[in-house]
């Protein structure tokens, strides 16, 4: 069998051509590969490929154009002519992943993959929670509450401690925790009930859900035993014990965050990184002698553009990146035991100098793939709504005698009050100069009395000389006005069902040990490992900001966080937040009276649709697993003892979508610079002559050096930062009541 000599690559404008056609990406790496050794024994003609490739795979002989198919064998004869069909069969790999063999934007059907939180496949809102009513919230964080108790899986069934639970929550005041909160017997019987549920699930698996309805968090303070807690805090003091000059300091943290790795360090840089078509890089082959390299072409910037359903043409903002991608590493999964093992190196932790972590870090791996692949099937399996309503209104209690209407000023006064002044809220001259409205019925509703009265000491009620104005500061008769009205006008707001069972989808049975993710036996993983240290000159870390992990060129869709050591720092938590579904479309209200709405589910007035769910404490030896559909921010923390130094550690695991692989460090050689110069003077071996600038003129200064790889982080950085405005001034949208 002949086989014919190797072809020139394609030309950037070819390869777009090439890979942005449809039939392109719809072919197997299989079919690609029997393609590939066809075309290297016959070197056939677009006529002669089309035919083969339509009857070999039974395909619409429509949906090739002879100039697709002539760049295919371009393709073909570059990849595979010159190989033997032994040595091709050994070695052929096709590389087929979004911004190499794919589109940027390539993602299977919605419902082959993991939602998106900020667009779908109609380019419109993203993925969107309903909206939680006051009162599942105040249970969610009751919930939370009694499972940060020590033992409380055992505390649960005993009824001494049920009885001192249920005072202490209907003792709970719930209006400092959310406004309007409350908390009902029925609330803390169902409560209660779903615990004890939850004990067996939480013995038997070590994670229980938190905050868990349409999504779900996961925590656990059982998985990470201590032995693997020191594991890890010994493996990493090698990453710490270094000289100070190079201490890796986060850029704009104020020397308070230590990267120890990080994935913004040594990206993917589109145009300017080099990925091999042909064959994968492995622990074992970390520096590949031969192989073809190519410089990974930068997408177009149309192509990082998604457009808002119902805006206007052009109105569009980005969610990909034609400059970086993180890069993840493979992990391997035995879909019959369970078992991992990382094949591809790990961005920025040599796999030979610090083989020492990657057992660990795959037994962390491990530990998350239950709760991962709890959380990626949790909408359709396990997702559950508490408390539900249909409409928003208040149930009127004071009496047909009532003069003007259900406004709080409609109050009859007191024998010891003084008549209502002609201007105020309630006097005569007020309703007839039309100064009121329903819409200060919504003001006067939303029991702004709780507020302390800043002025009312040594002030009468017609102190001001606008006696409205003052009314509305907050006077002593505003203050009862509103305190009658809400005790004379009330919110049917549901009751929780204390029987209910059906508020627990999930079971230790469903809670898997082997067979993730519909028996995938390849996922990728991103790793992270920082300390924050704080120190007497610098004792207070200020917080987080909201934020989702990653930006969809890495498609994450969990996240991991070990919090494996701590010491002399104050608690800290972790909060979380959703993007809700439009209440005006699924509740019904009185014209004009939105003071309901705000009296029954868990938004602000005024606000977006952006609904904060509750915080988890973050101890140490604590893990929380969370889906990439809830933004999160950390809270600040401090020194206890200011004199002091203390410090927080965490690994931090991102899972790629298991249904999305992306261009990895299978694919990526290290681009660490010192990495290649120890390999080449430790071997005596020279770079790769399709990487050595002096043999390739094409070639720009590569591998790259670490002043570079940290000038590259920054504009990373700075550029996640504006595409995180961008998307939430995309998606961010204020409650809109309309007027019936």
């Amino acid at each position: 069998m002949a086989h014919y000599p190797q072809g020139p690559a394609l030309t950037t404008t070819e390869e777009k051509l090439l890979w942005d056609a449809n039939f392109v990406s719809s072919l197997t790496e299989d079919q690609w590969r029997a393609f590939g050794q066809w075309v290297g024994a016959n070197d056939p003609t677009p006529l002669e490929a089309k035919h083969w490739i339509t009857t070999e795979n039974n395909l619409d002989l429509n949906i090739f154009s002879l100039q697709t198919l002539a760049l295919l064998i371009k393709q073909a004869k570059f990849a595979h002519c010159g190989q033997s069909a032994k040595t091709l069969q050994q070695s052929y790999t096709v590389v087929r992943k979004p911004g190499f063999g794919l589109p940027l934007g390539h993602m299977p059907d919605e419902e082959d993959r993991f939602p998106l939180l900020f667009l779908n496949d109609d380019f419109g809102d993203g993925w969107e929670a309903p909206v939680l009513l006051i009162r599942e919230c105040c249970m969610l964080k009751f919930m939370d509450e009694l499972t940060n108790k020590p033992r409380w899986w055992l505390k649960i069934n005993d009824e001494q401690i049920i009885v001192k639970w249920k005072k202490e929550a209907l003792d709970t005041d719930w209006e400092s925790y959310l406004k309007y909160g409350d908390f009902t017997p029925a609330m803390v019987d169902a409560c209660i009930n779903e615990l004890q549920i939850k004990a067996d699930l939480y013995q038997i698996t070590g994670l229980i859900p938190v905050y868990d309805y349409s999504v779900a968090v996961l925590k656990s303070d059982t998985i990470m035993n201590a032995e693997l807690a020191k594991s890890l805090q010994e493996a990493v003091r090698v990453l710490e014990d270094v000289a100070p000059d190079q201490k890796d300091w986060h850029p704009r943290s104020r020397k308070q965050v230590l990267d120890l790795v990080h994935p913004s360090l040594w990206p993917l840089v589109y145009g300017r990184s080099r990925i091999l078509s042909d064959s994968v890089i492995n622990l074992h082959n970390l520096f590949p002698k031969d192989g073809n390299f190519f410089t990974l072409r930068s997408p177009a910037e149309d192509d990082c553009y998604r457009y808002k359903k119902g805006g206007f043409c052009g109105q569009g903002f980005p969610v990909l990146s034609n400059r970086f991608q993180w890069l993840p590493c493979d992990v391997a999964l035995d879909p019959t035991t369970g078992d991992v093992q990382i094949t591809s190196y790990i961005n920025n932790l040599h796999p030979q100098e610090h083989a020492h972590l990657y057992p660990i870090i795959e037994s962390f791996i491990r530990k998350s793939l239950p709760a991962w692949d709890i959380l990626y099937r949790w909408e359709g399996d396990f997702s559950v709504q508490r408390l539900q309503t249909e409409e928003a209104v208040l149930d009127c209690l004071a009496g047909e005698d009532i003069d003007c209407g259900c406004k709080p000023w409609c109050r009859p006064l007191g024998q010891d009050e003084a008549p209502r002044h002609a201007h105020e809220p309630g006097g005569e001259e007020y309703e007839e100069q039309g100064r009121w409205s329903d819409e200060d019925t919504d003001e006067a509703s939303d029991t702004s009395y709780l507020e302390d009265d800043r002025s009312d000491a040594g002030r009468s009620d017609h102190s001001d000389s606008n006696p409205d104005r003052t009314y509305f500061l907050g006077s002593r008769r505003r203050k009862m006005d509103e305190a009658w009205f809400k005790a004379t006008h009330r919110v049917n707001v549901p009751d929780a069902d204390s029987e209910a069972s059906s508020h627990v989808k999930i079971t230790p049975n469903d809670v898997k040990n082997a067979g993730f993710f519909n028996g995938r036996t390849q996922i990728q993983v991103i790793v992270k490992l920082s300390n924050i240290h704080l120190t007497p000159e610098n004792p207070s870390y200020k917080g987080g900001s909201w934020h989702t992990e990653g930006q969809l060129n890495e498609h994450l869709v969990s996240t991991a966080l070990y919090y494996y050591d701590s010491d002399n720092i104050t608690d800290c938590s972790l909060s979380f937040r959703t993007t809700t579904q439009d209440l005006s479309e699924e509740v019904s209200y009185e014209q004009y009276k939105h003071g309901p709405i705000y009296r029954t589910f868990a938004i602000e007035k005024d606000g977006d649709r952006q609904q904060d769910i509750g915080s988890v404490h973050t101890k140490s030896g604590r893990a929380i697993f969370f889906p990439n559909l809830v933004q999160h921010c950390v809270s600040p923390f401090e020194l206890v003892d200011k004199t002091k130094p203390g410090y927080r550690k965490i690994l931090a695991l991102f899972l790629v979508d298991p249904a999305i692989p992306i261009i990895s460090t299978s694919n990526v050689p290290p681009q660490q610079k010192h990495w290649w110069d120890n390999h080449c003077l430790q071997t005596g071996e020279a770079l790769p002559d399709d990487l050595d600038e002096k043999k390739n003129v094409e070639i720009v200064d590569w591998p790259m050096g670490l002043e570079e790889a940290k000038e590259l982080r920054l504009q990373l950085m700075d550029e996640r930062t504006w595409m995180q405005e961008q998307e939430q001034s995309g998606v961010r949208q204020e409650w809109n009541f309309c007027e019936h």
